[in-house]
């Protein structure tokens, strides 16, 4: 009697969990029965073979990497109302210049990712940390609102880079059932940065003054690029060239069928040709580990990827025609609401009546924000966990809406938190209610930007930097005006009503992934083509 067929030819559905025990292709360590997505190849250069020790590095340095430029965008948030006094600067302005800054991490990622995607990932961290050194220097010595305005441009231009190019090197070096915990890991890393910006930037607005906490960012990026110079290595490898050989799934007419009867040999069936090892040998040849002094060039090409910095600067922009892309977008965004709001306002909040509060003090309240910083970590780590579950329930047969369920837990932490922070800020509760507020906040945004990350990018394979444009432009617009507006809107409807509008649209962005979940293996088979001849176009 025969059973399900599976379509493994629409992007994102893969099997991830070998049931059967049958399946010849590369199986996670030991005897688990987790099918390496994508398949590691011979080749000395793939970041898929590097040693678990390295690889935990690699990823220790990107999470420092965003960490840093967390930090320095969130200094000045305890001092905020400080720095409008001692500059000129208005807090409408100010607000104006933080929302210049957000709606420049997405789209200079228009420029930054088809670098990443010729040249490298490490010219592009590297660059980057440059910029974000220079802006950290202005911002500790700007007068007035034009200065303002423009050290924030070319500090946008810099940190644009951990909100896209990171995530391209976790898939670099992870597979599929690690990717949702590797992201939360970065993601836990930059929502440090910015705790520890909005902590030590009061204490430091208190002590030396709030000029030396930019001062200190430089310095910090100092580090942090003498580091990323020395110790981290490339992650780009073209592994389009071996998809063919080593069996990646899914392949061209593949489908798999499983059968109720008990003849293993009828369990799994697919259209998949024997892997030819002397063809992958060849092959990986060409690509052999990379001594010290090799791994230290500033960018690597790849001559064989034939598409264009054309091509991939103009892709997103057709990804917007994509359903599941664009509401994975929305949930990104949405999902970096909650550090917005909390950095616009803590400190109008905690240092007016009836709080009245220091600059440190008020800083001290996002101590609430590194436990929420925690349980989003911990609940993008389940996510992986839930993938697979569903995933040996279904055959062995994964498909990225499966990760949508851990939303759930994101829902309650949204729901809990913009509520009390707001209507504790407008009626004046103790401060206990705020700070849990901001750490249900923070528990929403890591967990949901990482489940929104990782659907995005496994719905389809392959085009991972096009994919990480749309979800930074989605969030560079929403959380522009977001920000912009929030100001004008406490103004107008005070504390309550303003964060019970922006909790209700970040519930409706995650309710956005009920549709997604019944729909959303058809609106991927419907992309299917234009997902193949995007594929096809490196080899041309």
């Amino acid at each position: 009697m025969t059973g399900d067929v599976y379509d493994l030819e629409v992007p994102g559905t893969e099997l991830l969990v070998d049931v059967g025990h049958n399946v010849q292709a590369a199986h996670a360590g030991g005897t688990s029965d987790i099918v390496l997505i994508p398949q590691p190849t011979n080749a000395g250069a793939d970041p898929l073979r590097w040693s678990r020790y390295k690889k935990y590095y690699q990823l220790f340095l990107l999470a420092l990497y965003a960490c840093a430029f967390s930090y320095g965008e969130n200094t000045l948030g305890a001092a905020w109302t400080t720095v409008s006094d001692d500059t000129g600067v208005t807090l409408t302005n100010m607000n104006g210049g933080s929302a210049l800054n957000y709606l420049l991490l997405g789209f200079v990622n228009i420029f930054w990712i088809p670098t990443a995607m010729k040249i490298g990932r490490r010219p592009v961290f590297l660059a980057s940390t440059v910029l974000c050194m220079c802006a950290g220097i202005w911002l500790g010595k700007f007068n007035g609102t034009a200065q303002w305005m423009l050290a924030m441009v070319l500090n946008g231009m810099g940190t644009a880079a951990y909100q896209a190019v990171i995530q391209l090197s976790v898939f670099d070096m992870f597979f599929t059932h690690q990717r949702g915990r590797m992201l939360s890991f970065y993601l836990f890393g930059q929502q440090l940065g910015s705790i520890l910006g909005l902590i030590t930037g009061g204490s430091i607005a208190d002590g030396p003054g709030w000029r030396w906490s930019q001062y200190i960012v430089s310095i910090i990026d100092a580090g942090v690029l003498v580091l990323l110079f020395l110790t981290f290595e490339e992650t780009l490898f073209p592994r389009f060239l071996f998809s063919r050989m080593t069996g990646r799934l899914p392949v061209d007419d593949a489908r798999v069928s499983f059968d109720d009867s008990k003849d293993p040999a009828n369990t799994l069936a697919t259209s998949q040709s024997p892997i030819r090892s002397d063809q992958t040998d060849d092959l990986a040849a060409h690509f052999p580990k990379r001594c010290y002094v090799q791994k230290l060039r500033l960018w690597v090409y790849y001559p064989q990827d034939q598409t264009s910095f054309w091509q991939y600067f103009r892709r997103p922009f057709l990804l917007f025609s994509i359903p599941n892309i664009v509401i994975a977008g929305v949930i990104f965004a949405f999902g970096c609401t909650a550090g917005i709001v909390s950095f616009n306002t803590i400190s109008e909040i905690l240092t007016e009546p009836p709080y009245n509060w220091s600059t440190t003090a008020t800083g001290l309240v996002f101590l609430a924000a590194l436990v929420g910083n925690f349980v989003g970590w911990a609940t993008g780590v389940l996510s992986d966990f839930i993938v697979i579950f569903l995933a040996r329930r279904n055959n062995g047969v994964k498909e990225p809406e499966m990760r949508l369920w851990t939303l759930c837990f994101s829902f309650v932490y949204a729901a809990v938190g913009y509520q009390l922070y707001g209507w504790g800020a407008n009626f004046g509760m103790h401060w206990m209610t705020i700070a849990f507020g901001v750490g249900c906040m923070i528990a929403h945004q890591v967990s949901a930007c990482s489940i929104a990350t990782a659907y995005a990018m496994e719905c389809f394979p392959g085009i991972a930097g096009e994919l990480v444009v749309v979800l930074a432009i989605c969030s560079s617009c929403i959380n522009f005006a977001i920000s912009y507006s929030v100001q004008p809107f406490i103004n107008a409807a005070g504390y309550g009503y303003t964060f019970l509008f922006f909790g209700l649209c970040v519930l409706c962005s995650m309710l956005a992934a009920i549709p997604t979940y019944i729909y959303g293996k058809s609106w991927r088979r419907r992309a299917a083509p234009k997902w193949r001849r995007w594929l096809s176009e490196r080899e041309d």
